[in-house]
């Protein structure tokens, strides 16, 4: 099982990538699903409550306000 540094680096690069404007909408989703998994802390241990929609929505509402500058 890889270490928590490992974990921790590997949810950091799918973030960057899945926030990449030329980033597909199927390739962002399973992105963010891979995230929620390698969130988990314990085997067991259910994952964050906010889930892909949350997220997608909260990423749109960033790049609104972003565009708006």
């Amino acid at each position: 099982m890889p270490d928590e540094g490992e974990r921790a680096r590997l949810i950091s690069d799918i973030t960057r990538l899945i926030r990449e404007p030329q980033m597909p909408e199927t390739t962002r989703t399973a992105g963010l699903t891979l995230i929620g998994w390698l969130a988990r802390r314990m085997p067991g241990e259910a994952p964050h409550a906010i889930g892909v929609a949350e997220a997608r929505q909260s990423e749109r509402r960033l790049r609104a306000t972003q565009r708006k500058r």
